[in-house]
């Protein structure tokens, strides 16, 4: 019989990933730059949300849902 786990830890791992660079990813590269780059902020907080989707789906996951 095969044994049920409770999600895979690589949920949050990327998921964590993802948020962190996609909020700090932009700040990087305006400090680089020195002016705003509204293209690269928007794809910043795109990846943010879907790691924010990831950590999500690993707690219902998890929950067993």
């Amino acid at each position: 019989m095969v044994e049920r786990t409770n999600g895979s830890p690589w949920f949050f791992v990327v998921g964590i990933l993802l948020v962190v660079v996609g909020l700090a990813g932009p700040l990087l590269v305006e400090a680089a730059t020195g002016e705003v780059q509204w293209i690269v902020r928007g794809v910043g907080v795109l990846v943010a949300v879907g790691g924010g989707v990831l950590i999500g789906f690993g707690l219902r996951r998890r929950r067993g849902r």
